[in-house]
């Protein structure tokens, strides 16, 4: 039994807005704002990091699983910032149009001064029909516990078919240097958006292209293995469990993407069917590319998990009855195929069904049943489970891997009583 040691995050914020109506159609707004963001790393009991009994036979250095906090890596670190900002909107509840802008002006106490903008507008071309659109810069400085944070835990590594100790470390350590570590930088991003709303009767429709082109964008590195020699200088720096480390990793900012995608919403409630049945249709499919990176820090697997972990295509079609009391909703989800970094396999897409029947007792009560994932399916199975790490399903599945989920629910509304 083992005190590992602790990390702690504190976020202090003060803001003060103002907003004020020029006219019915101005509206103007401004601000400022203070944050502090303090990370800590507490220390471990020594008996968690220090080398114990059976170091020499090969079993970890320290504690087994999550090696503690030492000396090394215990620290407090914290980051100001001051900004501010102001946006003003053109456009009443009856005006055909909407433009708006806003800018903001912030300065880190390590990252210099930054400013950053967004334009949006929105106009009426017909009466079932209108334009929307968008474009804004982003700016995202590492936290500080990105720049700090130290730790050494047990996994396992496939290739090898054993467990080994993997540490992350700070991308300014002389080792992570050695490989092409720097100090971290700000991400920066700039963001664009088109789309149009349709709305006839009982019928409306939405679709947004969108695309976010980032640099600088902050991931960890590939992991690399330990030289004899980085060894003793990690010793020297003084992470005394260095011997068994076999693989260290640290953030990094050499990689840039671009993600673009389409996202689409439709209903529609018949009025033959007097308005009680309404069909909705969801539907988002996103790409993500990488751009630009160091091969260096960067491998296949590293770019395979940026494009691939999450499925391009995701869509539901959902249909809401109510007949009196009762109320059902039916709804099928599909989740796309997908990537799973710690299997390090392409896992197919899925089929999901939901369903929930409410019925109305009073007023104010009524009850619900139904289940999520109500045919019990499950992800594709890991084939190399029974000679690796024993994970019978992909652990990054995007919708679980826990099949169905059933359920009753008695609800009560209070109505105007409060």
């Amino acid at each position: 039994e083992f005190d590992p040691g602790s990390y702690g995050q504190t976020e202090t914020n003060f803001n003060f807005d103002l907003g004020y109506s020029a006219s019915d159609n101005v509206h103007i707004a401004t601000g400022v704002e203070w944050r502090n963001e303090e990370f800590e790393i507490g220390g471990g009991e020594p008996a968690s990091w220090q080398f114990g009994p059976l170091a020499p036979q090969g079993f970890t250095a320290a504690s087994n699983g999550f090696s503690g906090f030492g000396p090394i890596a215990v620290g407090t670190w914290d980051r100001r910032n001051m900004a501010v900002y102001g946006d003003i909107e053109i456009g009443g509840p009856d005006d055909p149009y909407t433009v708006a802008g806003a800018v903001r002006a912030e300065r880190f106490n390590d990252f210099g001064s930054t400013i950053n903008y967004k334009f949006a507008a929105r106009g009426e071309v017909s009466e079932n029909l209108s334009l929307r659109a968008g474009a804004s810069s982003g700016f995202r400085a590492p936290t500080p516990g990105q720049q700090n944070a130290f730790n050494v835990s047990t996994i396992f590594q496939p290739d090898i078919g054993d467990l080994i100790n993997e540490g992350v470390i700070p991308s300014t350590s002389a080792v992570a240097q050695l490989v092409g570590g720097l100090p971290l930088q700000p991400e920066k991003s700039r963001n664009y958006t088109a789309g149009a709303v349709i709305e006839k009767g009982q019928f409306s429709f939405t679709t947004d292209y969108f695309r976010i082109d980032m640099s600088d964008r902050l991931s960890l590195s590939k992991s690399y293995s330990l030289r004899p020699d980085q060894v003793d200088q990690l010793v020297a720096e003084g992470i005394s469990d260095a011997s068994n480390l076999g693989t260290f990793r640290f953030f990094t900012n050499q990689v840039g993407t671009t993600t673009q995608g389409i996202d689409i919403i439709a209903t529609y409630a018949p009025v033959l069917l007097q308005g009680d049945t309404i069909f909705s249709v969801l539907l988002n499919h996103t790409k993500t590319s990488v751009t630009d990176f160091d091969p260096e820090t960067f491998n296949d697997a590293r770019i395979n998990l940026f494009e691939n972990a999450f499925p391009e295509t995701r869509w539901n079609f959902t249909v809401r009855q109510n007949a009196g009391r009762f109320r059902i909703l039916a709804r099928l989800n599909y989740w796309g195929d997908f990537f799973d970094k710690e299997d390090g396999l392409n896992y197919p897409g899925e089929y999901l069904v939901d369903l929930e029947a409410t019925f109305k007792l009073t007023e104010s009560f009524s009850i619900s049943g139904g289940g999520q994932n109500i045919f019990n399916n499950y992800p594709e199975t890991n084939p190399g489970a029974f000679r690796g790490s024993g994970n019978l399903y992909p652990q990054s599945t995007p919708y679980g891997f826990n099949g169905g989920y059933y359920y009753m629910r008695l609800n009560y509304n209070w109505g105007s009583s409060f």
